[in-house]
């Protein structure tokens, strides 16, 4: 009851010859186990595998031989589907074991068969009669020297072990393919598995000889059609490739053999059997579209995808009367141009067998996205009235909800536009709430408005009087933005809307000036204030400039007064003959001293009373002297001048030192070159204060003396011991003093004397 066999196949390689001719070949057998819940029993495999080796001349067993099996041999045989269409159910299980050995043969002429036998198959089969009976053998050929005189041949082997699991209605491909390490050519077929061993003896110690019988095919299934399947399976003779359509669930044994063409000669054959189960399978490509979660959105839409296993789709977003609202996008979006309810399809893997569509409705709207437009304030009997409204994507079945916040009147409206709306006065400031739902969807918007304070209108008093027909007005007033000025003179463009203007009167006279302050959402204050408006009163009297001390005499004439009304104040100080008056026009005012004055002249007019100050400048009248430094001597002879000038402002000098020579500093230095007698004049001036022209003449001022020529006469003129006597006589030009030495040491200060000698060679 061991019925756990899936399929399995047997291979040789040759590995080469041996002196005595005999060759060598690795065998390989692999063999299949269902693991999974239908072998009931949880049968392993095999722990010996019997591989017998028969002489094809009399089907005798040349070679009988047990092949161990290592753990390290088995392993798990991927559980997948070719048809990425759909996912196999979880419990399904296949292992593969392979058993290796090397053998050593002599050739001979018909050749050697390799065999496996095993039972027994699953009794869930349904291709096959009495399948739990049916056993397997497995079988390869080496070809003898009258198939291959050359007598070197390795079997081809597989390249791949068909999926374990097929889906019912799923279509079927697989590469079914060989690999021929001689380079034989291959051709693939669907043959009939061969039966082997029995229930009795499911593993038998040694194989029965060939030749083998067929399984035995259930009714409706033959060697050409071995798996209920539309289209029917079909294998490539020349690629191996197998296709078709399992149409009913089940397992069922399949055989393919390989036949190896060598120079257009068949040299072998490797049968392969195994089993495929026919189940049905989960769908593998599911489309799916996020259910709409977000509304009122505005019109574009960002679609979700959440498709399984797809790689590639085709949307259709619904819009009538157009073939242009697609996207091959995984995750696109769309804007459409109308609001309204739209029918999304989305196709997963469009094109394929298990292409998958999913549909959906999506629901477009604009956002509301409301905004409050707070649209201004008016003052309706001392009290403010607020304007709003809101701005929004509507249609006309909109419907409003509004709140304007505790102890307004009213409290709450329903209107698209609320307005002359009372808001609650002692609160610092103001939430307004409204509430919109138009055509299911729904949104709210809040506006904060500060309380502001009302305004205070205020004039600066006046503050300055008889200033003129023009003033110009302070402000004080608080809180305010805005305002507006009435100056009382109708007809003279007497209104102004700066915070602080200035406004020419027509004429003087007592004006009521009026200040209308406002601001933003506030009631509007008035102030009123009285302004006296008088000509300019600008006392001031004439500007003299310096004065001379020794001719100052001032006559004042006040001005900058209107009326005959006007009174008057001098002040010039102590040191003034007068030194206060109230005369209008004071005459013949002098000062005892040069100097500087403050003068003021105060004026009373019309109430307005205003004082000029000025200064006076008395100046002292320019002194000068001129005085010669070294004036006589030899020539060239240096002479050092000084002006010795006295006055308040800058003077000027022109000097003339009577040989031609000038100068222009207040103390020059001159030289004279020639002998003789000079008159020295200089002329001093200035130009600011006290302006004077002074002259000064020095007769004889510089004496300019003729240089000495030396020149004296001896006699005798030789003297001796008895006569050592001379007389010495001046004859020397221009001379005053004189200064002999004589080279004996003697020295006169005379014009003429007397010396005697006492010694020879002695000179004057």
């Amino acid at each position: 009851m061991a019925t756990h066999i899936v399929g399995g196949e047997i291979y040789y390689a040759y590995t080469g010859v041996n002196a005595d001719g005999s060759r060598n070949y690795t065998i390989t057998l692999f063999v299949y186990r269902d693991c999974g819940p239908t072998n009931s029993n949880n049968t392993p495999f095999d722990e010996f595998a019997s591989i017998g080796v028969f002489d094809l001349s009399n089907n005798s067993l040349e070679l009988d031989m047990d092949v161990e099996l290592f753990n390290s041999n088995v392993e798990f045989v991927p559980i997948e589907l070719e048809n990425p269409c759909f996912i196999l159910p979880p419990d399904l299980c296949v292992q593969k074991a392979r058993y290796t050995t090397n053998i050593t043969l002599q050739p001979n002429n018909d050749g050697y068969m390799l065999v496996y036998q095993r039972c027994c198959r699953n009794p869930s089969i349904i291709n096959l009669i009495n399948p739990q009976w049916a056993g397997a053998t497995f079988t390869t050929t080496i070809p003898g020297f009258d198939v291959l005189p050359e007598g070197v041949n390795s079997s081809a082997t597989y390249n791949n072990f068909p999926p374990v699991a097929l889906c019912a209605g799923a279509e079927f491909f697989f590469d079914h393919s060989a690999s021929d390490v001689d380079g034989d050519s291959l051709s693939y077929e669907f043959c009939t598995p061969f039966h082997g061993a029995s229930a009795d003896d499911p593993a038998p110690d040694t194989p029965a000889p060939p030749p083998y019988a067929n399984v035995q095919w259930a009714t409706g299934y033959d060697e050409t059609y071995q798996i209920a399947s539309n289209p029917p399976f079909e294998i490539d003779p020349v690629t191996g490739f197998i296709t078709g359509t399992a149409n009913q669930i089940g397992q069922y044994v399949i055989g393919v053999c390989v036949t190896e063409w060598r120079d257009g000669v068949p040299i072998n054959t490797t049968s392969r059997d195994f089993q495929f189960n026919v189940t049905l399978c989960d769908p593998n490509i599911i489309a799916t579209i996020p259910e709409q979660t977000s509304f009122c959105d505005g019109m574009t839409v960002e679609f979700g995808n959440i498709s399984t296993n797809a790689t590639f789709f085709e949307w259709d977003f619904g819009v009538p009367g157009i073939d242009t609202d697609v996207s091959t996008e995984q995750n696109p979006s769309y804007t459409y141009t109308e609001q309204g309810d739209y029918t999304i399809m989305l196709i997963a893997n469009p094109g394929w067998p298990c292409a998958d569509t999913a549909i959906t409705t999506f629901d477009v709207r604009n956002p509301i996205d409301p905004e409050i437009n707070f649209d201004g304030a008016e003052c309706i009997n001392n009290s403010v009235r607020y304007d709003f409204s809101s701005n929004a994507n509507l249609t006309p079945q909109a419907t409003f909800t509004w709140d304007f916040g505790p102890g307004a009147v009213p409290a709450t409206s329903t209107a698209t536009a609320p307005n002359n709306i009372l808001l609650n006065p002692e609160l610092s400031s103001y939430v307004i709430n409204v509430q919109i739902e138009d055509d299911g969807c729904f949104d709210e918007a809040t506006l904060e408005i500060d309380n502001v304070p009302e305004p205070i209108s205020s004039i600066v008093p006046q503050e300055s009087f008889c200033a003129g027909l023009t003033y110009t007005f302070e402000n004080s007033s608080q809180n305010t933005t805005d305002f507006s000025w009435n100056f009382g003179a109708p007809g003279n463009g007497d209104i102004s809307f700066n915070p602080s203007p200035e406004y020419t009167f027509p004429d003087t006279g007592l004006y009521v000036i009026r200040l209308i302050s406002s601001a933003p959402n506030t009631c509007p204050d008035t102030a009123f204030l009285s302004f006296e408006i008088y000509d300019l009163l600008n006392p001031g009297f004439q500007d003299y400039g310096p004065m001379c001390f020794d001719v100052n005499e001032y006559d004042f004439t006040a001005t900058g007064f209107t009326t005959n009304e006007a009174t008057f104040f001098w002040d010039f100080g102590d040191a003034a003959n007068l030194p206060t008056t109230t005369l209008q026009n004071p005459q013949n005012i002098t000062f005892n001293a040069p100097g500087t004055y403050p003068i003021s002249l105060t004026i009373n007019e019309n109430d307005c009373e205003r004082t000029y100050e000025d200064e006076l400048w008395v100046v002292a009248v320019p002194t000068i002297d001129a005085i010669v430094t070294g004036g006589e001597g030899c020539a060239p002879l240096r002479v050092s001048f000084d002006a010795q000038a006295e006055s308040e402002t800058q003077v000027f000098y022109d000097w003339d030192f009577g040989d031609g020579g000038t100068s222009t500093v207040a103390n020059p230095t001159y030289i004279y070159e020639n002998q003789g007698f000079y008159d020295v004049s200089l002329h001093a001036f200035t130009t600011t204060g006290c302006i004077r022209n002074l002259f000064v003449t020095l007769n004889d001022a510089v004496v300019v003396l003729p240089k000495p020529i030396a020149s004296f006469e001896v006699s005798p003129d030789e003297l001796n011991i008895l006569h050592p006597e001379i007389f010495v006589q001046n004859t020397s030009e221009h001379a005053v003093t004189c200064y002999y030495y004589i080279s004996d040491g003697t020295s006169y200060e005379t014009f003429d004397f007397t010396h005697s000698f006492i010694e020879a060679d002695i000179t004057i």
